[in-house]
C-alpha cells in the first residue's frame, strides 16, 4: 500500500516562511520590526534572512539574524539550529545536512529603548 502513495514537494518559498517563523520563536532573536526600519522591511531586507540549497530531501540552510541585547549569541544560534532541524523535519520532512546561523545585528529590545520626551 505504501507504494501507491504519491510524493510531497514543498517549495523553497514555503520552507523559507517556515524557517523564518521558527527562527523568530527562538528566545533572543529580535523581531523584524525591532531589527530594521520601515524601508528595509518594505524591501524585504529584514531579519531573519534565509537562504537554501536543496538536493532531494537533504538541504543546507543559512540564516542571518538580529538578536536582542543582552542575549548570548552562542545560545541564540544554537537554539535556532536546533529549532530549525526539529521543526523542518516535523513539518516538511526536510533533513538539514547543514545549518549555518550568523548574527548580523544586536539591537536593544523596544522596552529598553529610551522614551523621547518633548520639552
Amino acid at each position: 500500500m505504501a507504494d501507491a502513495r504519491g510524493t510531497l514537494t514543498i517549495a523553497d518559498r514555503a520552507l523559507t516562511r517556515i524557517a523564518r517563523q521558527v527562527t523568530l520563536e527562538v528566545p533572543g532573536v529580535a523581531p523584524e520590526e525591532e531589527s530594521v526600519g520601515t524601508v528595509e522591511r518594505t524591501l524585504g531586507r529584514g531579519y531573519p534572512r534565509v537562504r537554501w540549497q536543496r538536493a532531494g530531501s537533504k538541504a543546507r540552510v543559512e540564516v542571518e539574524v538580529a538578536i536582542t541585547w543582552p542575549a548570548s549569541a552562542a545560545q541564540v544560534t544554537t537554539g535556532v539550529q536546533a529549532a530549525l532541524r526539529q521543526e523542518l523535519e516535523r513539518l516538511a520532512g526536510q533533513d538539514l545536512a547543514h545549518v549555518s546561523v550568523a548574527v548580523r545585528e544586536v539591537v536593544r529590545a523596544a522596552s529598553a529603548r529610551p522614551v523621547a520626551r518633548v520639552r
